[in-house]
């Protein structure tokens, strides 16, 4: 599936942002705190071995959305 929404890359400061980045198997399951540039090349990497993680911001709860 193509998704429409597109969000550009971050440049600059943002790309030293600490996040969080979960798999979903059932529950939310952390599985590090990163970069944002590093998540996005663990997403990247997670794509191609046909997983899925996402990425939250350090201080975001994936349970209360």
């Amino acid at each position: 599936m193509v998704s429409p929404w597109q969000t550009p890359l971050p440049h600059g400061g943002y790309t030293m942002s600490r996040v969080v980045v979960y798999l979903y198997s059932g529950r939310w399951i952390p599985i590090m705190f990163c970069s944002l540039i590093e998540a996005i090349s663990l997403y990247r990497q997670a794509l191609q071995t046909g997983k899925e993680v996402y990425v939250f911001p350090f201080d975001a709860d994936p349970w209360d959305f």
